[in-house]
């Protein structure tokens, strides 16, 4: 079969509308010039619009003409590189959809392992920012969490004891395993405070999985986060 018929074939098991890449051509890997090729002649006849460089997408027609791709799935371009998550919601973004704060950002913010870069995409801005650990499908959640952990005195509309609440009601839903996920994610790739904080959560909750934590912290170091008096182990935790 020629690179030409392998490359429609390919184009014609994806949906319209959604948008791919080189990658999702079984030609690209063994001759990617052919194949660069192939989707130029596409791209001229009309049969594959180009979104930008490297990207793509099969019109999609509706009631009123050609529909643009969707800005969820301008999105997903950076959050999965075919089924793969490769990438999640981070930022203000993620902390206005758990509740943290109300504002709604012009810019989502996406954090992956590509290198850090801001990209225009018609009506929606994207600011790729470096993963703190490997992302995948599985621990996306435990990531959004200690994010959440993280950023707890920059959270707009929201107190660092709220957003404690908030979270503690997060990890008290997850099972054993999630839990042991969650803090070895902590352990292995985010900062002290953060483990403190998560730490606190746990011990406030009676799960002695916290102690995992307390032994990888430095018992000298306090930790200036603005509990106000709220959480009542907090001084445990040389949380301040």
């Amino acid at each position: 079969m020629s690179i030409q018929k392998q490359v429609v074939r390919d184009i014609d098991r994806i949906e319209p509308g959604k948008m791919f890449t080189y990658q999702a051509l079984s030609a690209w890997r063994s001759s990617p010039e052919s194949t660069a090729k192939a989707m130029s002649l596409l791209v001229s006849s009309g049969q594959v619009r180009r979104f930008s460089k490297g990207v793509f997408y099969r019109p999609k027609q509706g009631v009123l003409g050609e529909v643009r791709p969707s800005d969820n799935e301008k999105i997903r371009l950076y959050l999965y590189a075919g089924e793969e998550r490769i990438g999640y919601i981070t930022g203000l973004s993620l902390y206005n959809r758990m509740g943290l704060t109300t504002q709604v950002p012009k810019t989502v913010t996406i954090a992956t392992e590509k290198a850090r870069q801001k990209k225009s995409l018609g009506n929606i801005d994207i600011r790729l920012v470096p993963s703190k650990a490997p992302v995948n499908e599985q621990n996306k959640e435990y990531l959004e969490v200690l994010d959440a952990l993280t950023d707890i005195k920059n959270i707009p509309d929201s107190q660092p004891f709220e957003v404690l609440d908030v979270l503690s009601q997060k990890i008290k839903n997850m099972d054993e395993g999630a839990l042991n996920s969650l803090v070895q994610l902590a352990k292995g790739y985010y900062p002290p405070a953060t483990k403190a904080l998560l730490g606190l959560i746990l011990d406030t909750n009676g799960y002695v999985i916290s102690r995992l934590l307390a032994e990888d912290l430095n018992p000298t170091t306090r930790y200036n986060i603005g509990l106000k008096g709220y959480w009542s182990q907090a001084k445990k935790w040389k949380i301040i």
